[in-house]
């Protein structure tokens, strides 16, 4: 009778487990919130691809793009990528329960890619209600911690796939936009779709895949924080206005003090930054109370200050700390435009520079490359012997980072190389980018003597 209780008692608690193991409920509650997005696209007279090479490629009359979206505000707000709904004639919305809803466009932004849409709830006898979504604060999740991505792979419909946040702070060559990576299954038709954490708040907007096969594969999405921001001013003026730093910065450690922090590496003599006196060489030790530490988690933050706001910094300066306030001002127009100009060109297909640019030969991949605009290594020669031959590499394609860093020049490229030789030989990792995707690819070196 013992042993009986015993095994029931295992029972009940090994159901309970499988119970909890379960997303059923919360996808069940999160579902009706997501969208199926398709387009009917203009034709289009050039053969540049823009963001779309990620996800989709939908340039052809009369194709159908298929995205995902989330509605954002009960009055029929829907948050999706731009480039699901770019150069759309027609942009129709699929709810969960089947409906069809034909969209208007709100509002959109380049540079971060977004596009806010709105349906007409009244067009029926009876107005339908919609289940907007919650955004939380991407900056508190935390590597490892599982999360739910939602969309319209392949034009299936609605789907959730689950994984865990791989990496945070992310740039992959859209813009200076910070991404989070996930393992979750993220394919063609879940752009614009939402990640959500298990307490059912938006973490994530779906931007994009790398992978060399076209399926799932590494995972990123843009962090609510940017994209709550963004929607926001695209439902209220139908356009983003940005606040304008007018520096630049990097990481860096004050010479006197030994103390870490940003250093300022560029200044517009014209920025509010300038006129309150800081110059170039000072180091930011903190802003708005938070420590100097991660660059790009100041990127983020600086992303989302408006014309108006205000931004506490203290800087060291040979070695003596002053405290300074910002007033976030407008960011002037041209600049604007080049913003927005630098982000839609850095997302399309790198091209190679004119063929009088210098090609350098790199011995330990056995491969030609020349300088790729705006950043990266074209490769315009591979020899059979070389060791990314076979690994779905070609001529054209570009190398962005090599061991997580970015590739600007050769030098850049051979110095990662130095590292792994003196390592014994080890292998790199390499990001690739090639006319449809971009992917991850570990490479052994070859000796020069071989």
């Amino acid at each position: 009778m013992h042993l009986l209780s015993v095994l029931l008692l295992f029972a009940a608690t090994t159901g309970q487990a499988f119970a909890l193991d379960s997303y059923a409920d919360l996808v069940e509650t999160l579902m009706p919130s997501v969208v199926n997005i398709s387009t009917e696209k203009e034709a289009v007279a050039d053969t540049d691809e823009g963001i779309d090479n990620f996800m989709l490629n939908p340039e052809l009359k009369g194709r159908e793009s298929l995205g995902s979206g989330f509605f954002i505000h009960k009055d029929g707000y829907i948050l999706t990528n731009l480039h699901v709904i770019k150069g759309a004639k027609k942009i129709s919305v699929i709810t969960d329960d089947n409906e069809s809803y034909t969209a208007t466009i709100a509002g959109t932004d380049a540079p971060s890619d977004l596009a806010v849409l709105k349906i007409d709830l009244q067009q029926d006898e009876k107005p339908r209600e919609v289940r907007p979504v919650v955004f939380g604060n991407a900056h508190d999740a935390r590597i490892g911690d599982k999360v739910l991505v939602f969309g319209n792979p392949y034009g299936l419909g609605v789907s959730v796939s689950s994984g865990i946040i791989s990496a945070k702070s992310r740039n992959i060559g859209l813009g200076s936009q910070q991404y989070l990576q996930t393992d979750a299954a993220i394919n063609k038709g879940n752009s614009g779709g939402p990640m959500f954490n298990l307490d059912g708040e938006v973490i994530g907007v779906n931007a994009a895949l790398f992978t060399s096969q076209g399926a799932s594969g590494i995972g990123f999405a843009l962090p609510s924080n940017t994209a709550n921001w963004v929607s926001n001013q695209l439902m209220k003026d139908g356009k983003v206005r940005r606040g304008w730093l007018g520096f630049s910065v990097a990481n860096g450690i004050d010479s006197y003090t030994g103390k870490p922090g940003f250093v300022i590496t560029e200044i517009d003599e014209e920025s509010p930054a300038y006129k309150e006196g800081l110059r170039v060489g000072e180091i930011i030790s903190a802003y708005d109370d938070m420590p100097a530490a991660d660059v790009a988690d100041f990127l983020n933050y600086a992303e989302t200050l408006e014309p108006g706001d205000m931004l506490r910094l203290k800087t060291l300066s040979f070695g003596e700390e002053f405290r300074t306030v910002i007033k976030i001002q407008d960011m002037p127009a041209q600049k604007l435009k080049d913003y927005t100009d630098k982000a839609l060109k850095e997302s399309r297909q790198r091209s190679v520079q004119d063929i009088d640019s210098e090609v350098f030969y790199i011995s330990e991949f056995k491969i030609a490359v020349k300088e790729a605009d705006p950043r990266g290594l074209a490769i315009v020669k591979i020899e059979k012997k070389s060791p990314l031959a076979g690994k779905g590499i070609k001529v054209g394609d570009v190398i962005l980072e090599a061991d997580r860093s970015d590739i600007y020049t050769a030098d850049n490229l051979l110095d990662n190389i130095r590292t792994a030789v003196v390592n014994d030989f080890r292998p790199i990792s390499l990001l690739i980018q090639s006319s449809d995707n971009a992917f991850y690819t570990s490479v052994e070196l070859v000796n020069e003597n071989d």
